[in-house]
């Protein structure tokens, strides 16, 4: 009786760091070129949603115990949770991979047109889909902004250039996914309202704090919000109003016309010391020292 090798499982940044990556930015992770393998190992994705796409060659993969085969022009999509062990590649593989965390578009981006297609991908169990010429160039002209970004040295907006960049390339592989399997796309309740919610976000209003305000632009009761808005996207709704309340206040406090005072009023709060312990809790700083750390960066 012949002993079988034991299969090694690691978590996503156990397996990059075996296969001699460097883990800088917990929220996202890409790399190109040939893919190297463990050997009886398996990587449990988590938290992380992963994009393939093969370029040239062919590599065999294993996700959740269904056997795929990559070949050129293949674009591949796993979900969080999934179990993923590469099997072998052959004939010169080589491709792009990108890896970005479940909470990625929660977290960095609020206009729900962009959420939109993503979310009807996650929804829907694809995996594979051929490229058209077209659709692959667009890919690798993407990701080689990615990674020109990346390797770029002194920017001081180059982590929100990624971010955004990815979410550029998210957005296109939704896209290639939607169109490949003509998909039937139909809202729930709960996604439409949570749709028109991060949509009244990007509106040029006057920004509330409370979640009742928003709640009584849709006509429906907070209670109904906050429940549409955490079952869509695993936030309450006061963390996007959170988020763009900051977000709004990082871009005035680069205007050095406006004093912390006016940029309080300018943001709804009563009291500038108000304004002062909610930016310093989204931020760990004072808007004063946080426009003091825009001047040292010039």
């Amino acid at each position: 009786m012949t002993n079988t090798p034991q299969k090694t499982y690691f978590t996503f940044q156990e397996a990059l760091i075996q296969l001699g990556y460097d883990w800088q930015e917990k929220d996202f992770f890409f790399c190109h070129g040939a893919f190297p393998i463990i050997e009886n190992s398996t990587a449990d994705m988590q938290n992380y949603l992963s994009i393939m796409l093969c370029t040239d060659g062919d590599i065999d993969i294993s996700i959740n115990e269904v056997d795929y085969n990559l070949t050129a022009s293949t674009l591949l999509i796993t979900f969080p949770s999934s179990i993923v062990h590469i099997v072998r590649s052959r004939r010169h593989y080589n491709g792009i991979l990108m890896f970005v965390a479940r909470d990625f578009l929660s977290k960095y981006i609020i206009n729900a047109q962009l959420i939109y297609p993503f979310r009807q991908v996650s929804k829907n169990h694809y995996t594979l889909a051929k490229l058209t010429k077209e659709e692959q160039k667009n890919l690798i002209d993407i990701y080689k902004f990615i990674y020109r970004k990346r390797e770029a040295k002194g920017s001081d907006l180059q982590l929100e250039a990624l971010r955004n960049l990815l979410l550029a390339a998210i957005c296109e592989v939704a896209e290639i996914f939607l169109k490949s399997n003509k998909v039937e796309i139909r809202s729930t309740r709960n996604e439409k309202i949570t749709d028109a919610f991060l949509n009244l976000l990007i509106q040029p209003i006057k920004m509330s704090h409370k979640t009742a305000y928003f709640a009584d632009q849709l006509n429906i009761s907070p209670k109904y919000l906050m429940h549409a808005v955490k079952a869509t996207t695993g936030k309450s709704p006061g963390f996007f109003i959170n988020e763009k309340i900051t977000d709004n206040a990082k871009l005035l406090l680069r205007d050095y016309s406006l004093n912390i005072s006016q940029i309080s009023e300018k943001l709804g709060f009563s009291e500038v010391s108000s304004f002062s312990n909610f930016f310093k809790k989204q931020t760990n700083l004072s808007p004063t020292l946080y426009r003091a750390t825009l001047k040292c960066s010039k």
